[in-house]
C-alpha cells in the first residue's frame, strides 16, 4: 500500500527544513558589554545562533571580546551588520554627513524622513545625500570588518532603514567597492513576513497590533524591487518572522507561528529568521542617546525580558 500523497508532503517538508537554516536572532547586540553578555546568554542557554551588532557603539570592542569567548572560532554565531541611522553618533564624523545629524552630531532623521527624501530628492540635493549615505556606510563596514573584525556574513539595519531604496542602492554600490569586494556578505534582510503561515491561526491575525500592520504596509511596497535586486547578485534572502510581532515575540506567539513559518520556509526551499530583540538596558545612562524617551521605553521595557525568555525556553534542535 502506498504512502499517501498528504504525508509524503510532510515528510518532503521535514527534510526541507533540514538543509535549510532556522536563525533564532538578536537585534541590537553591543550597546554596553553588559547588555552583550546578557544576549549572549541567550545563546549559552538557549535557541540563539545569530546576532546583529550595532557598530557605532563604544562598547563595540568589548563587546567583540565577549562574543569571542562565547564563539572563538566564529561558527556557531551568524554575526550580521546591523547598519544604523537611529540613534548614537555616526563614525564618519557629523562634519561628514551634516544631512544625517541634529546640532549635537547624533542621528535624528526618522524612517519616514528617508522615505519622503527618496521621493523627493533629486538632482543635486540626492547627490549630495547619497554620497553621505555611502560615507556612513562605508565606515559602518570599516568598525565591524577592519577595526573589529566581527566575520560579518551578512546584514541588516536598525529599524530597518536598508529598505529604502536611497539607503539599500547606496548600500549596493559601497558593498561593490574593491574594499569591501573580499567581504562574504551572503545574505540580506527582507523584513517583510509572508502572510500565508500567520493566517493558520485566525486568533494570532487578529492580534497583529495596527501599527506592524502599518510598517508591514510600508516595507512591503520595496521588497519585491531590492529582493530582485539580490537575486541578480546572488545574495540570499531568508523567510522573514518578526514584523507582524515586532517587539512582542513572546513565547506564545513564537510557540503559535513557529510550525506554519518553517513549513512555508521548506516549501522555499529557503532559511528562516525570526527576529528578536532580546538585549535589555537597566539604566537611561546606558542609551546610545540618552535623550530619546522612545529608546528608553523600548530598550527597558519588560518585553526584552520576555524576549529572552522565549529564546532560553525553545528547543535547540533546528
Amino acid at each position: 500500500m502506498g504512502v499517501p500523497a498528504h504525508k509524503k508532503e510532510r515528510e518532503k517538508e521535514k527534510i526541507a527544513v533540514m538543509e535549510n537554516k532556522v536563525w533564532f536572532h538578536a537585534d541590537d547586540y553591543g550597546v554596553t558589554k553588559e547588555q552583550s553578555e546578557r544576549i549572549l546568554g541567550c545563546y549559552q542557554n538557549g535557541a540563539l545562533n545569530s546576532i546583529s551588532v550595532l557598530p557605532n557603539t563604544p562598547a563595540l570592542e568589548e563587546s567583540l571580546e565577549v562574543l569571542n569567548r562565547v564563539d572563538p572560532d566564529g561558527t556557531r554565531i551568524r554575526r550580521v551588520l546591523h547598519l544604523n541611522f537611529v540613534e548614537g553618533k555616526p563614525l564618519a564624523g557629523a562634519e561628514n554627513v551634516p544631512g544625517l545629524v541634529d546640532d549635537t552630531g547624533c542621528f535624528d532623521k526618522s524612517f519616514i524622513r528617508l522615505f519622503q527624501w527618496d521621493h523627493l530628492k533629486r538632482g543635486a540635493a540626492r547627490r549630495r545625500i547619497v554620497r553621505q549615505l555611502g560615507t556612513e556606510i562605508a565606515a559602518q563596514l570599516r568598525a565591524v570588518t577592519s577595526q573589529c573584525d566581527y566575520k560579518i556574513t551578512a546584514i541588516d539595519s536598525h529599524q530597518h532603514y536598508h529598505m529604502i531604496p536611497i539607503v539599500f542602492d547606496t548600500l549596493m554600490e559601497v558593498l561593490s567597492e574593491k574594499e569591501f569586494e573580499h567581504l562574504r556578505i551572503c545574505q540580506i534582510r527582507i523584513p517583510v513576513d509572508p502572510t500565508a503561515p500567520l493566517m493558520h491561526s485566525a486568533q494570532m491575525l487578529r492580534g497583529v497590533p495596527v501599527m506592524n500592520w502599518v510598517k508591514w504596509c510600508i516595507l512591503k511596497i520595496y521588497a519585491d524591487r531590492n529582493k530582485k535586486v539580490l537575486q541578480n547578485k546572488g545574495v540570499g534572502t531568508p523567510v522573514f518572522f518578526g514584523i507582524f510581532y515586532t517587539c512582542e515575540m513572546k513565547k506564545e506567539v513564537v510557540e503559535a507561528l513557529l510550525p506554519a513559518y518553517r513549513a512555508y520556509a521548506a516549501r522555499k526551499d529557503q532559511d528562516l529568521e525570526l527576529m528578536f530583540h532580546p538585549g535589555n538596558l537597566t539604566a537611561r545612562y546606558e542609551l546610545l542617546d540618552a535623550r530619546r524617551d522612545e529608546l528608553a521605553d523600548f530598550y527597558m521595557s519588560d518585553n526584552r525580558y520576555y524576549e529572552a525568555e522565549c529564546l532560553k525556553l525553545l528547543r535547540r534542535d533546528f
